[in-house]
C-alpha cells in the first residue's frame, strides 16, 4: 500500500470511537460510500461457481447490514433491549409478509404518536416461526413482569417469596419488564446495563446469525429501523497506512476488485485522518 491512502472515517459518538477504512485505491471520494465488492461481470461461470458466489454475496450482505445497524445504534443511544414474540392465535407466525406488515404498522404508529426510535432484527425459531429482538428508546409504557435477571441464571427468574423479591430489588438485580402496547404476543424489555457497545454488538449478531443459520432475510430485510434515527458523521481524507498497520489494523486483500482495505478503530481524540 502507498504511504498515505484514501480513507473513510465513521464517527460513532455513543462508543467514543472512529472506525477507519483505508484503501490503496481512491474508492472513497466526496461523500463516503461503501467500497464495491468486486468484479466478475460478464464472465461465464459454472452453476457450482454461481452457488458459491451467491453464498459469498449473502454473507457480505449480512455483514454490511450488521455494520450499518451498529453505526445507527452507536450514533443514537437506544437504552432498552426488547424481544417481541407472536401468538399463534393472533397471527400466522410463519407468514413473513403478514407479520412484517403488522409489525410495520405497529412501529409506525408508535413513531408518529410517541416518538419511538428503534432498531429491530427478525429471527426465525428452528421451526420457522418469526420473532424479533432490538433496541429502542424508552418512550413506550413498561410494566414490571415480576421476574428478574439474577447473576448466575441465564433466564429471568420469578422470586419464590415477596421477601426474596425485595432482596433482589435491593441488590439491584435487573428488572424484566413487559410492553403492554404490544398486543400480538409476548414481550420483554430490559434497560441496557454496562457496556453499551457490547449490547449493540449482541443485537448486530442476530443479523449474521440469520445468514449463518441459512434463513436469510425475512420479507426482504435483515433489520428494520425508524426514520427518525441520526446517521453517523462520515469524512473522507487520507491516512498514513503504515501507522495503522503498526497499531494492529486488519488488512483485507481483494484481488478480484483490484485493491486492499485496512480497518482500524481509534478513539475520537486519536484520529490520524487529514
Amino acid at each position: 500500500m502507498r504511504e498515505r491512502s484514501n480513507c473513510r472515517a465513521v464517527y460513532l459518538p455513543e462508543a467514543g470511537v472512529v472506525e477507519l477504512c483505508a484503501s490503496d485505491k481512491a474508492i472513497f471520494a466526496g461523500r463516503a460510500r461503501e467500497p464495491p465488492e468486486g468484479g466478475g461481470q460478464g464472465v461465464k461461470r459454472s452453476q457450482r461457481s454461481q452457488r458459491s458466489e451467491a453464498s459469498v454475496d449473502l454473507r457480505r450482505s449480512a455483514g454490511r447490514a450488521a455494520q450499518r445497524l451498529r453505526w445507527y445504534a452507536l450514533t443514537n443511544r437506544l437504552p432498552v433491549f426488547a424481544t417481541f414474540t407472536l401468538a399463534p392465535d393472533k397471527i400466522d407466525r410463519y407468514d413473513a409478509q403478514a407479520v412484517t406488515r403488522r409489525l410495520g404498522q405497529w412501529l409506525d404508529n408508535r413513531v408518529r404518536r410517541k416518538g419511538l426510535r428503534y432498531l429491530i432484527v427478525p429471527e426465525r425459531h428452528r421451526d420457522g416461526a418469526i420473532h424479533y429482538h432490538g433496541l429502542m428508546n424508552d418512550v413506550l409504557p413498561m410494566v414490571e413482569s415480576g421476574t428478574w435477571l439474577v447473576p448466575g441464571s441465564k433466564r429471568p427468574r420469578k422470586p419464590r417469596t415477596q421477601r426474596q423479591a425485595a432482596e433482589w430489588r435491593e441488590a439491584g438485580h435487573q428488572i424484566v419488564y413487559n410492553l403492554p402496547d404490544w398486543s400480538l404476543g409476548f414481550s420483554t424489555a430490559m434497560y441496557v446495563r454496562g457496556d453499551y457497545h457490547q449490547a449493540v454488538n449482541y443485537v448486530a449478531k442476530y443479523v449474521t446469525k440469520q445468514q449463518e443459520d441459512g434463513g436469510g432475510k425475512v420479507a426482504g430485510r435483515w433489520y428494520y429501523h425508524s426514520g427518525n434515527l441520526d446517521l453517523p458523521e462520515q469524512r473522507v481524507g487520507s491516512v498514513d497506512v503504515r501507522s495503522l498497520v503498526e497499531r494492529g489494523a486488519r488488512v483485507r486483500n481483494l484481488p478480484e476488485a483490484g485493491f486492499s482495505l485496512v480497518f482500524l478503530t481509534v478513539k475520537m481524540d486519536d484520529l490520524l485522518l487529514r
